[in-house]
């Protein structure tokens, strides 16, 4: 009966402690390729998706890191004041290049690249006995014909210039039309955006970018009176298309005589003639409600911005207008206004291998294109409101200044677990890049605060009980582990990885989240 009794006594003692004992789950992301989704819910995003970042890039395997800097191409000012309107790379036949620009000052720009280099950083005023006046907000327009720069400075009561590479620009001949915008098509040279006739397209003579009155010249109305202007022309697909505020139109065919108008999409357009560029097979535009789209240059349309409304919701939607967008590096650019801004101050990335969006800020850009960097390879240029154009990327920092990087994730619940949890162990695999901090702050039930915490990313030393614990190389990187002990208590949590110092790059391929959830006992 003793031994019934002992034996008793030792299985509640056992059930107790094996009741009482720790049960930890490990949850492991070492994907963030999902990119910003502030569209939807922060607590229904997908693991590999942030509900808010900053600066940050992709790689091809999932990690996050900061964003490359940029640097100025001219070291010293055109002036204080003076707004990039439009920029454009050229290389006529000849093989000399040049960055041509229209600034605010009502004037024309180039500037040449060195011998066998890059930009030679100086800008050489080209505007001649040409006169206009223009402003932040009047966007140039840049075509290439017949071996010629035309250039439109913006203003509907002006008709197109001509550079050729040397001198100055001079008035387009041919009595060409006042207008807008200019492009290049089949031989033809473009333009519309006229101050008497904004829905009329104007083209030269076949084969002659300065006879618009005669040959096989001519016009042609798109929907006059419809209560909406020709906004952009993009050539593309052996077509011309014509963006107005909420349509699209497709011109085909070589000439007048077998020109062909159709009405392509209805109820969705551009308002920013520099807001539609080619990309690959498809047109990428921003649409006059500020959404951003793919188009097939036939009936389909594919939204692309549904992951990043709630960026949109925070943008000034008056400046929609005057967005610019490019293609660079094969991923979609463009630039808007946050809310309450007046002039461009956010750079939203498509990246288009993953299909993720991320959000660059620093870069005020007013004007982008891209150019070669001298060897060949494509740089972006972008012109700010002070009289700078730079080159991205270049560098560590954004011409000296810091690049302020963060990435937050979603508000992780595991329903799959207990509904109360406590979050006792973060390990955060990063890449050793310098000696410098990488600052993480750990949230629980949609508290703004919780515990912040430090991971030193130099890896010269082991600590144990406040950063890193161990320093393993892998390949020809060093990997950075770092355990910190976030201790709350809660039913979701969030983590913020951020660093704002200056030439201090940080890379993040994942991390580990440790949850004790012995209460399902």
């Amino acid at each position: 009966m003793k031994l019934f009794r002992y034996i008793l006594v030792f299985f509640l003692l056992f059930a107790q402690s094996a009741y009482a004992q720790v049960q930890w789950v490990k949850k492991s992301f070492f994907d963030a390729s999902g990119g910003l989704n502030d569209g939807f819910a922060a607590t229904f995003i997908a693991d590999n998706e942030a509900q808010s970042l900053e600066n940050v890039v992709f790689t091809n395997n999932g990690n996050f890191k900061t964003r490359d800097g940029f640097a100025k191409l001219n070291s010293s000012t055109i002036g204080a004041t003076v707004d990039a309107v439009g920029l454009k790379y050229y290389q006529p036949t000849s093989g000399t290049k040049f960055i041509v620009g229209v600034f605010s000052d009502n004037t024309i720009r180039k500037m040449d690249y060195q011998s066998g280099g890059g930009p030679d950083g100086t800008w050489d005023t080209i505007t001649g006995s040409l006169t206009f006046v223009n402003g932040v907000d009047v966007f140039a327009s840049f075509a290439i014909g017949e071996d010629t720069l035309i250039i439109e400075d913006g203003i509907s009561t002006t008709a197109p210039y001509k550079w050729a590479g040397s001198g100055n620009a001079t008035a387009l001949g041919g009595s060409p039309p006042n207008c807008t915008m200019v492009a290049y098509h089949k031989r033809h040279a473009f333009c519309a955006g006229n101050n008497s006739n904004p829905s009329t397209l104007y083209f030269s003579d076949l084969g002659d970018i300065e006879d618009w009155t005669g040959g096989l010249s001519g016009n042609v109305a798109i929907e006059t009176n419809d209560g909406s202007i020709i906004r952009a022309l993009v050539p593309g697909f052996d077509s011309l298309y014509v963006f107005k505020d909420d349509s699209i139109w497709r011109l085909s065919g070589d000439d007048k005589d077998n020109f062909q108008l159709q009405r392509m999409i209805s109820d969705t357009g551009t308002l920013s003639k520099n807001g539609a560029a080619l990309f690959g097979s498809d047109i990428f535009f921003i649409s006059d409600q500020g959404d951003f789209y793919l188009y097939d240059g036939s009936v389909r349309l594919q939204k692309l911005s549904n992951k990043i409304q709630g960026t949109l919701d925070n943008s000034n939607f008056d400046r929609f207008q005057y967005a610019q967008v490019t293609v660079f590096d094969e991923d979609l650019y463009a630039s808007i206004s946050s809310i309450g801004s007046s002039v461009h101050d956010t750079l939203m990335v498509l990246d288009t291998f993953g299909l993720a969006w991320t959000k660059f800020t620093g870069f005020d850009a007013n004007a982008l294109a891209v150019a070669d960097d001298g060897n060949g390879k494509d740089v972006l240029i972008f012109g700010d409101y002070s009289g700078f154009v730079y080159e991205y990327p270049e560098g560590t920092d954004d011409a000296g200044d810091a690049i302020a990087t963060s990435y937050t994730t979603k508000w992780y619940m595991f329903p799959d677990l207990s509904i109360n949890k406590t979050f006792e162990k973060l390990y955060v695999f990063a890449n050793q890049a310098g000696d410098y901090n990488i600052t993480i702050d750990v949230s629980e039930d949609f508290n703004l605060t919780g515990a912040s915490l430090t991971l030193d990313i130099n890896g010269t030393t082991s600590l144990w009980d406040s950063a890193t614990y161990d320093v393993d190389s892998y390949g020809d990187q060093n990997l950075i582990v770092g355990e910190l002990e976030p201790n709350l208590e809660g039913k979701f949590f969030r983590i913020k990885f951020y660093n704002s110092g200056v030439d201090e790059p940080i890379e993040i391929k994942g991390w580990d989240m440790y949850l004790d959830i012995s209460d399902m006992i």
